[in-house]
């Protein structure tokens, strides 16, 4: 139930390949920054899921910040909780209804809708005998969509990001951003 309460958060697209260079692509909220300076990533995917599986093998990963808007495609993507009735990845990328861009990246596709992009060559994976394996990567591009963020990565408009909340239950922002004053 802890994990209830760190909500809501993104809910991060991340793309990978497996072995036979397949490419899948899955929800996840479990993404944190872990370091700037080198850029660096952690993600915490379950390990029955076939993401964890790729990401053992990978040599990196990509994600894609989804707007609100994508809701239906990105719960498709979660096939394993929103029973989106697949047989493989191949079907479920074809059938989720966003726009894919498998080329951007060596490791895996993004959505160039979205809000931006990451691709991620991983320098780390870390088991910490739980249910979720980790990974880490260090981030080797940054994608900004113009519609959303400047080319510095500030927004441009109100991004509302799609972030859940538990479960099938999703929120975004709703307000434009507001800066502080600096003291």
């Amino acid at each position: 139930m802890a994990h209830r309460l760190l909500a809501p958060r993104i809910a991060y697209l991340v793309g990978t390949k497996d072995q036979n260079s397949i490419a899948n692509l899955i929800p996840v909220s479990n993404l944190t920054s872990v370091s700037t300076k080198p850029q660096q990533v952690g993600i915490a995917v379950l390990k029955q899921w076939r993401t964890s599986e790729n990401l053992m093998v990978a040599d990196g990963f990509t994600v894609t910040v989804p707007t609100i808007e994508q809701l239906e495609s990105v719960w498709k993507l979660g096939a394993r909780y929103s029973k989106f009735p697949v047989v493989d990845p191949v079907e479920k990328l074809a059938s989720c209804g966003l726009e894919l861009d498998y080329n951007a990246s060596p490791y895996g596709p993004i959505v160039p809708s979205g809000i931006g992009s990451l691709s991620c060559r991983v320098v780390a994976r870390i088991d910490l005998n739980g249910d979720h394996g980790i990974t880490v990567g260090e981030v080797e591009q940054v994608w900004f969509n113009s519609e959303y963020l400047t080319t510095e990565g500030k927004p441009a408009t109100a991004t509302q990001p799609l972030m859940q909340q538990t479960g099938n239950l999703f929120t975004t922002s709703s307000k434009a951003v507001i800066a502080a004053e600096y003291y």
